[in-house]
């Protein structure tokens, strides 16, 4: 049986639609019809549901029965690794990431940083507030993950999920490229999960980018203005975002 995912919360009875990609790749694979069975997969749960219709763009499902909970743990589509700045900006961060839909947020202290590991962790109680809030504002259905800070170095034992895409967004003396030229250069599958790691306003030490040249993260840079800190991972989160059909 066919499985696609879906990431709102889903209840028996529901008629909903499955996102573009997937049903632009239905509509012309032409493999399912009207009144086949899928699976449909919720952050939490899984389903049986049934095609109720296929137009020129869009398909139609409605929600049959409950299989039960998700085995598999939910891996975010984009989890932006943030170097720690001031409270102010990175509030503000946190609460633009929520709107725009950032699914994870790993707060991290690298070299330049302008707050520390363990003075972060004490904020994590008013940045999960700011979540809420935000959540409730923006009308989200699901809020985003904050990790708990750690060192930029504790990076390395990291479970990064296989075969996902890590991005550093560096305008350091390293071999960084734009973009969209990364993008066709490695023929990267933006459908699989993205990580970027963006630093403080001092930008990255030299130890930290030998941190992430081993970690395998592919460097890029901007064109034209530079963004602040609490921004420029608001604005390549939505690129990514965009280039994955989510927005």
């Amino acid at each position: 049986m066919e499985k696609y995912f879906i990431k709102h919360k889903l209840s028996v009875g529901d008629i909903t639609h499955l996102s573009d990609s997937d049903s632009l790749n239905i509509i012309n694979q032409k493999k399912l019809r009207i009144e086949d069975c899928i699976q449909i997969d919720t952050y939490e749960s899984s389903f049986i549901a049934i095609i109720t219709d296929i137009s020129k763009t869009s398909v139609e499902v409605e929600i049959k029965e409950l299989i039960g909970q998700r085995e598999s743990e939910y891996i975010p589509d984009i989890t932006i690794i943030q170097s720690l700045s001031n409270d102010a900006k990175f509030n503000f961060f946190i609460e633009k990431s929520v709107e725009i839909g950032i699914e994870k947020i790993l707060p991290i202290e690298s070299k330049y940083s302008l707050k520390s590991k363990n003075k972060a962790i004490r904020d994590t109680g008013f940045w999960n507030k700011l979540v809420r809030d935000a959540t409730e504002q923006s009308r989200n259905l699901f809020p985003t993950i904050i990790e708990r800070p750690i060192y930029i170095s504790e990076l390395a034992k990291y479970n990064f999920p296989k075969d996902c895409i890590k991005l550093c967004l560096a305008t350091e003396n390293t071999d960084s490229t734009y973009l969209s030229n990364l993008i066709k250069e490695k023929n990267l599958d933006l459908s699989k999960p993205v990580f970027i790691a963006i630093g403080p306003e001092k930008g990255w030490d030299m130890s930290d980018i030998e941190i992430f040249q081993k970690l395998g993260f592919h460097f890029i840079k901007l064109k034209g203005n530079i963004l602040r800190t609490e921004t420029t991972g608001l604005v390549i989160g939505s690129v990514i975002k965009y280039l994955k059909e989510e927005l």
